[in-house]
């Protein structure tokens, strides 16, 4: 006799019931809350501390401070002075990865 799937031993009827519990929905009862409880017990949520109004999303007067992240901040001096030597000298004696990326920008296809 072949053995039973895992899926095929939860009932139709019961599904909700089962979903709930493994919080693929919303627990709707102390049952399910416990099953899920239970479940994930030794999981480690890494917003224990970080809480957030649903009214104040509701209201619209939910406000979180952005955060400004700097990345290859020395490459994009580099950049700006290289581009600041093209505005002030023209053609002349601009080394010559400066004039192929010159050329590159140029070349681009402008759907890109």
């Amino acid at each position: 006799m072949a053995k039973l799937k895992k899926i095929e031993l939860i009932e139709i009827e019961q599904l909700d019931t089962w979903l709930s519990s493994t919080g693929f929905l919303f627990p709707s009862s102390e049952l399910e809350l416990d099953r899920f409880n239970k479940l994930y017990e030794d999981y480690n949520y890494k917003l224990d501390n970080f809480h957030i109004d649903p009214i104040s999303i509701i209201n619209n007067t939910f406000y979180r401070e952005p955060k400004v992240i700097t990345m290859f901040e020395s490459d994009v001096d580099k950049e700006i002075e290289g581009l600041r030597m093209v505005a002030r000298k023209g053609n002349q004696n601009l080394p010559q990865h400066i004039i192929e990326k010159m050329r590159k920008k140029h070349n681009q296809d402008p759907s890109d």
